[in-house]
């Protein structure tokens, strides 16, 4: 509960009793926090519903957690860590400075009061004993419950649109922090993965270039890397990997002997 201390004849008030104090003491131009020695004029102590936590209070120094006044620059703005009636005060006194004339006086008392129900049903009891509302003024509290579900929802939805902006930023600074991949870079990797991708033609088809090239050469006779390199030409098969077309080309020479002879490292066409 925030309690302060009247800047006129120093007598420590609880936040409810200070219109009350003021009344009667004509020094009274203004009150300061106990916790937080801010110092407020008038009725501006309304809108201070918190400063600094207990921990915070007395542990002062040695103190190893976010304190609330550094959350913002603005004591009115939202803070971090506020507990959940210390966000509800908030929305309370932000619909207060803007109710209209027939609910302002309701509203400004509201701001003074501690441990106000954040349920409807509750607080339509609340406040109908604390405005001193009777059952004939029930529409009175719907209004004043209305005026504060409006202001509840504009704040949740501005928290939203700052949680998705926060977001945002974060993707951008992760996005420009990332390492930028140049031209260069990717025509090699797209190179390799064709490499990887390009698979060896049916059999059929390097068997008849390897008759063509075999028919033109002299004595029908190549050495296996020269006719490899001609097959590959013949079938444009630029990226095939050589190794497993030799396998490829070595296998049906061996399965066709009456048409193709291996001597050593060379292959013969044998005539038909």
């Amino acid at each position: 509960m925030v309690t302060f201390l009247c800047d006129g004849c120093n007598e420590t008030i609880k936040k409810a009793k200070v219109d009350a104090h003021a009344a009667k003491c004509r020094s009274c131009y203004s009150v300061s926090c106990v916790d937080c020695s801010v110092s407020f004029p008038g009725d501006e102590y309304r809108s201070h519903t918190s400063c600094i936590s207990e921990a915070e209070r007395y542990e002062k120094t040695v103190y190893k957690g976010v304190r609330k006044l550094d959350a913002g620059n603005d004591r009115n703005q939202h803070k971090k860590n506020l507990t959940k009636q210390e966000k509800w005060l908030l929305v309370i006194e932000k619909a207060a400075a803007s109710s209209p004339p027939l609910l302002k006086h309701y509203m400004d008392t509201l701001t003074s009061l501690e441990n106000i129900p954040t349920q409807e049903k509750k607080f339509r009891n609340f406040a109908a004993n604390s405005l001193r509302l009777k059952k004939s003024d029930e529409k009175i509290v719907s209004q004043i419950w209305e005026l504060l579900m409006k202001e509840r929802q504009k704040e949740s939805e501005a928290a939203e649109k700052q949680k998705e902006a926060a977001a945002a930023a974060k993707e951008e600074k992760e996005e420009s922090a990332a390492p930028k991949v140049s031209e260069s870079t990717k025509i090699s990797d797209e190179e390799n993965s064709e490499v990887q991708t390009t698979a060896l033609p049916n059999e059929s088809s390097v068997k008849k270039a390897m008759k063509k090239a075999l028919k033109k050469a002299s004595n029908k006779t190549l050495k296996f890397k020269s006719l490899r390199k001609e097959v590959k030409s013949k079938l444009e098969l630029k990226n095939v990997d050589d190794k497993k077309l030799k396998e490829v080309m070595q296998r049906i020479a061996e399965e066709n002997p009456k048409k193709m002879k291996i001597n050593g490292k060379s292959v013969h066409l044998l005539d038909s």
